[in-house]
């Protein structure tokens, strides 16, 4: 009915086999189809739930169930800072109700709570870049997929390469923690995840061990590359982590092992530079981009962030140091989705340091987005290709580089979570 009220909160457990029904409706290619798969894609639900750090929310029409999201609080290494970030998933809607702001509503929810929460950053994977980028999410590091013969893979002694076994998941998860912890963007891994290492039985996963201890490690599945030939398989990389490049070659030279039996390894990564490693980093497509330029990989847009609270963003990155710059700089963003967040800071960088004011004189103001703004804090995107582009616009010109040079980064951020 038209009168009755709507309203968003935590899916209870007698709600969940509805739940089931929109996400298999949502997502056909999840496959959910039989009553025993919807039985066990409502047990999942149950035992994830009880992770205190996910959580399911669905939005309500009366008693009606017309659409649900999963959150997730995530420690996020931000510039070697933990910071708490929130994501989101699962979001799906009944068949029945789309466009009608459904899923509007459910991340305008999503944004509210993590900033309740403390959190000054959210993220997540779209189904459709434009529809997130209009409500305020900026694009992150790029994927790249890359398509290589093992052959084409150096070759080095791989004395160190085991199989993982459940004796190792305390060293493993040893080695998740240190790799979390030295790169910009990672998030902390879940149990859950740890368990897909251990309880996917067509997932495999090689290490590289140094007495007991865990250095980094290889996970991969088989994929059949012509349904009419069994010989004929691809290794698809779920995940390669390495502590040091000795790590990297042995794990590399493993790859480059099954030569006899792999046609192609298809590896995806926010690495662009990893073309450098192959001998021949063609895809095997023999497609020519003009003029003449070999292609060796396809890209897209992955994982998004998004701002939600910018004065807490700084308050948190107090102890990044923004370039050694000093300058005072006024950030006008727009955000028309979530309006609480939108307006002007004031932000004075000293040797580097970002202390928040609340007046006074600055030497450039800049204004844009709270999409660009977003990958610009993030580190993937640079300042002049926003102000190049149009997409930012600053009162001195002058000071183009400078702001330039205060949000650079070394290092983009890299995220192997999914969710």
């Amino acid at each position: 009915m038209m009168n009755e009220q709507t309203f968003i909160r935590r899916i209870p457990v007698r709600d969940l086999s509805v739940f089931v029904e929109i996400i298999a409706n949502a997502y056909p290619g999840f496959n959910i189809v039989t009553a025993d798969d919807k039985k066990k894609m409502k047990e999942r639900l149950i035992k994830i739930s009880g992770d205190p750090t996910i959580g399911h929310y669905g939005l309500y029409r009366g008693s009606r169930l017309l659409g649900g999201m999963r959150t997730y609080d995530f420690a996020m290494n931000l510039f070697t800072m933990e910071a708490l970030v929130g994501g989101v998933g699962l979001v799906a809607v009944d068949l029945l109700h789309k466009k009608e702001k459904v899923c509007k509503e459910l991340i305008r929810y999503f944004i509210d709570l993590y900033k309740r929460k403390g959190a000054c950053l959210v993220a997540l994977y779209p189904f459709r870049p434009d529809f997130y980028r209009k409500m305020g999410f900026g694009y992150g590091t790029k994927l790249n997929e890359f398509r290589i013969k093992p052959a084409d893979l150096p070759r080095v002694p791989k004395g160190h390469v085991r199989f993982l076994t459940q004796r190792d998941r305390k060293a493993f998860k040893e080695c998740c923690e240190r790799y979390f912890l030295m790169h910009h963007g990672m998030f902390r891994i879940k149990e859950h995840e740890i368990d897909y290492f251990f309880g996917r039985p067509e997932a495999k996963t090689v290490v590289y061990k140094d007495g007991r201890r865990v250095l980094g490690y290889l996970s991969f599945v088989f994929r059949r590359r012509d349904e009419r030939n069994l010989l004929q398989n691809d290794i698809v990389i779920r995940e390669l982590v390495c502590e040091n490049p000795h790590v990297c070659s042995e794990l590399l030279a493993f790859l480059q092992s099954q030569a006899d039996q792999i046609i192609q390894i298809i590896f995806p990564t926010q690495d662009d530079s990893f073309h450098f490693v192959p001998f021949d980093p063609r895809d095997g497509s023999d497609h020519v981009i003009p003029i003449i330029a070999h292609q060796t990989n396809t890209q897209g847009i992955g994982i998004m962030y998004r701002v939600i609270d910018v004065k807490r963003l700084f308050r948190a990155l107090k102890k990044h140091n923004f370039n050694g710059q000093n300058f005072c700089l006024k950030i006008t963003l727009k955000d028309s989705f979530f309006p609480s967040n939108e307006g002007s800071v004031l932000v004075h960088f000293k040797d580097g340091y970002a202390t928040v004011a609340s007046a006074g004189k600055y030497d450039a103001e800049i204004t844009m987005d709270i999409a660009d703004f977003s990958a610009l804090i993030i580190g993937t995107v640079e300042y002049r290709k926003l102000f190049d582009y149009g997409l930012s616009g600053i009162t001195d010109e002058k000071y183009v580089d400078t702001v330039g040079r205060i949000f650079r980064v070394e290092q983009k951020p890299i995220c192997h979570t999914m969710f």
